[in-house]
């Protein structure tokens, strides 16, 4: 036996060992392959073995010991586990001999987790099965998991909606207290909530949107003034009759928007709510949110007010309908309205066209890019893709819209100590200087510096876009395509308690609230300016509630994302062999990312197996060879189908015909710049 002194010698020398280790906190995140990382607070990537990879699941929260092996290169051993995110999971059920196992379909994991017998639900091999984690690997690397949910095999209709449906954990069923909460309303709830709102009804109200919508958000109407003109956008009122803090409104903001899958939408409100009762529908009272704003002849807003009120709208009008009547005014008999409705759109027109030219002028328009709706047919596969081009309607609309959203950030920054803006803050601070180097070669001194700062990123883009103007006759080939290099540098839009910047559209602060019935920021803002109105007191976000929301709203996205790949992925198949029309549209050291001319469908070029290889330019983002073939932003080049990863869902395809030289002499002065 150790005596007393020998204890307390090991015991410190334990305690000396345990002192010396370098010990760190971090996420783990997978790749493609068998090891990972571990990232840091700091951002720093420790490598993990394909051996301690085994311990853990993309997103765990551990805590490493930090060695260094004989090149002096840092890995990770897994010392604690702290958190494991991974709790449900979807994938493919899959068989291997007498042993059952879920193919987990989450970013980074390349695992498959084995099913107990007891656990399988009566699963079959191939299912797309929804999945809970029983077991975790961390103490002997071999996890097990149970069979929640059969969502069904590749042949079911509908398959894709609902696999991505549940991979999302998107919910899709109205709980007991929402319906019983929605069941109460009526009609009835609207009149009770009439009283004390301004009484716009007899003022002509018009819609516009959509020929298929029927959760209308918006209505519009305009007089013209001494000075300009008087713009009442109308806001659907859902929280006119959903109490805060119901199960409604808490439901709608879990959901945080209406997730607009091919076939079928997955609302955020009841239909019986977001199509019916709080729908702008023409022919009945509708109790709305008013912003109503004087703007002056040159497009500048000036005073505004936010109010309640009850409004009667006279017509719900398409896009088609509108951009038809714009163009010949004096068929105004097509639109089967009353002619106070036909002067409403063409004195929104000429407010709209000025409204334009004023954020044309003091801010920043982005271009109208071309939108693809997907339609299915009755077996939920794509049937045909069409293409949706902006018209004359979409921007009266939208720049109402805008107008209306920009009061709203004002009101909320001047009022309240917290609201829920929308910021962008331009290019990453990564690739600022890349973009300023090739600024710099078409404009010399007149390029602002620190991209930072919201005007000197208004100023380039406007260099852009008057560059892109003289540049119109030019060929193509001589021509950098800085636009589209600077848009593909940019951040993502967040969300922000506090008003910032919105770079992209070169505003001082921007929010948005004029789509309630389909966005849960939108239904959150409504409550708190009507809270500012009625005197209220207004709670502020914490970074979680925060982050939350802006989890909630882009989880949403990505399962509408997903779906739609998947179907597209389908669409494409049967082309292969076809030489297809396609834009560049974005660049890597790997390859290029195109898009087809035809249906907007896209997929990857990789220079992997083209005969000769190509350099990368970050500056520039081309792909040049060494004959001086090259591949740039923008660049239309024939393509045909090569392979479809079905796991990830990506299309890949090769060049079909060789690319001719498209250097030019700012892109030759850049290449031997770098």
């Amino acid at each position: 036996m150790l005596n007393i002194d020998a204890l307390q010698q090991l015991k410190s020398l334990k305690k000396n060992i345990e002192d010396s280790k370098e010990t760190a906190q971090g996420i783990v995140k997978g790749s493609n392959n068998r090891f990972g990382f571990v990232t840091l607070k700091d951002g720093k990537d420790i490598y993990l073995s394909p051996d301690e990879m085994l311990k853990v699941f993309p997103g765990d929260e551990v805590e490493i010991e930090v060695q260094q092996d004989s090149k002096n290169k840092s890995f990770g051993l897994i010392e604690k586990m702290i958190k494991s995110e991974l709790n449900r999971f979807a994938g493919k059920y899959v068989i291997k001999g007498n042993a059952h196992f879920a193919e987990v379909d989450v970013p980074g994991m390349s695992r498959w987790i084995f099913i107990p017998t007891n656990k399988r639900n009566k699963a079959k091999e191939h299912d797309f099965i929804e999945c809970k984690i029983i077991q975790h690997p961390f103490h002997n690397g071999k996890p097990q998991a149970e069979v929640l949910n059969v969502i069904g095999d590749i042949n079911k209709p509908g398959i894709e909606r609902d696999y991505v449906i549940s991979k999302h954990q998107l919910e899709s069923d109205w709980d007991t207290n929402s319906l019983q909460q929605t069941n109460s309303l009526s009609e009835q709830s609207l009149i009770e909530q009439q009283e004390g709102r301004q009484d716009l009804r007899d003022l002509p109200f018009v819609t516009i949107d959509a020929a298929s919508t029927t959760d209308m958000d918006d209505a519009l109407f305009v007089e013209t003034t001494d000075s300009g003109w008087t713009l009442k956008v109308a806001i659907a009122d859902p929280t006119a009759i959903i109490p805060a803090g119901s199960a409604l409104e808490n439901t709608a903001l879990r959901r945080m928007t209406t997730s607009y899958f091919p076939d079928e939408p997955l609302a955020m409100l009841p239909e019986s709510i977001s199509t019916q009762l709080c729908s702008i529908l023409p022919k009945v009272d509708r109790l709305a949110l008013i912003c109503e704003i004087e703007i002056d002849k040159q497009g500048a807003t000036g005073d505004y007010k936010l109010y309640e009120a009850t409004i009667h709208s006279r017509a719900k009008l398409s896009y088609e309908e509108v951009a038809a009547f714009l163009e010949t005014p004096t068929d105004a008999h097509v639109l089967k309205v009353d002619s106070n409705v036909a002067d409403i759109l063409e004195t929104l027109s000429s407010l709209t066209s000025t409204l334009k030219q004023w954020r044309t002028d003091n801010a920043l328009v982005s271009d109208d890019q071309p939108d693809y709706r997907l339609r299915l047919n009755e077996h939920h596969k794509i049937a045909k893709i069409d293409v949706l081009e902006q018209n004359a309607a979409h921007t009266l609309v939208g720049e109402c819209m805008i107008a209306a959203n920009r009061c709203a950030a004002d009101f909320l920054n001047s009022h309240s100590a917290g609201g829920l803006f929308v910021t962008h803050a331009g290019i990453r601070k990564e690739r600022q200087n890349n973009v300023l180097d090739v600024a710099k070669t078409l404009w010399a001194d007149e390029t602002p510096e620190n991209l930072s700062e919201k005007d000197n990123y208004v100023a380039l883009v406007r260099l852009a876009q008057q560059s892109a103007q003289v540049q119109t006759d030019a060929p193509t080939d001589n021509i950098i395509p800085i636009r589209t290099i600077i848009a593909r540098q940019h951040e993502r839009s967040l969300f922000s308690t506090v008003a910032k910047p919105h770079f992209g559209m070169g505003l001082d602060a921007y929010t948005t609230f004029t789509s309630p019935l389909r966005k849960g920021n939108d239904f959150y803002v409504h409550r708190l300016i009507k809270k500012i109105i009625n005197a209220e007191p207004t709670n502020v976000l914490n970074d979680n509630d925060l982050e939350q929301l802006q989890e909630r709203a882009l989880r949403a996205r990505r399962a509408v994302n997903e779906m739609e790949q998947w179907l597209k992925c389908q669409y494409i198949e049967p082309m292969k062999g076809q030489t297809l029309e396609a834009t560049v549209v974005r660049m890597t050291s790997a390859g290029f990312q195109v898009k087809l001319s035809e249906n907007g469908i896209e997929g990857f070029v990789s220079t992997k197996a083209m005969p000769v290889k190509y350099s990368f330019d970050p500056n520039i983002m081309t792909l040049t060879s060494k004959s001086k073939d090259q591949f740039k932003l923008d660049q239309v080049v024939s393509v045909m189908l090569d392979n479809i990863d079905w796991k990830r869902k990506q299309i890949q395809f090769t060049v079909a015909a060789k690319a001719e030289p498209v250097e030019s002499p700012q892109a030759e002065a850049l290449t031997e710049k770098s």
